[in-house]
């Protein structure tokens, strides 16, 4: 009998999907070994696999590491951004108006663009880049 290749990742797929597939089909452990991995309970991961919850900041960091999937696709695939999005986007009444404005016009950028558009910011403030947080 031919050995059953995973099926292929497609960027459609909810995370939760990509992830039961890469926990059982390439990584192949069991739901309650992952979730022994993970630090969390079963039922937990079932919830996170069914698309019923999504992980703390805390567990996206173990997902990442465990399942060697980007940080940046997991918070894309549940919509959540760096907590310093919220800090930042908050800090005062002026990025609180802005910010939205901001988000909204630069929501259909390359990935080129929006590296011209940072480029553009570190000159404006005078401050050298930062990474995500």
């Amino acid at each position: 009998m031919a050995k059953r290749q995973p099926k292929p990742v497609t960027p459609t797929e909810p995370i939760w999907i990509i992830l039961r597939r890469k926990r059982s089909e390439v990584l192949k452990k069991g739901l309650r070994e992952m979730a022994a991995i993970l630090k969390i309970a079963p039922t937990h991961l079932s919830d996170i696999e069914t698309g019923k919850r999504t992980p703390s900041d805390a567990v996206i960091g173990r997902i990442c590491k465990h399942y060697e999937i980007s940080e940046v696709a997991l918070r894309a695939g549940w919509s959540r951004p760096f907590s310093a999005v919220a800090t930042i986007a908050s800090q005062d009444a002026t990025t609180i108006e802005k910010v939205p404005a901001l988000l909204s016009a630069a929501k259909t950028l390359s990935p080129a663009q929006w590296d011209s558009l940072i480029e553009a910011a570190h000159r404006l403030t005078g401050k050298p880049k930062e990474g995500p947080r």
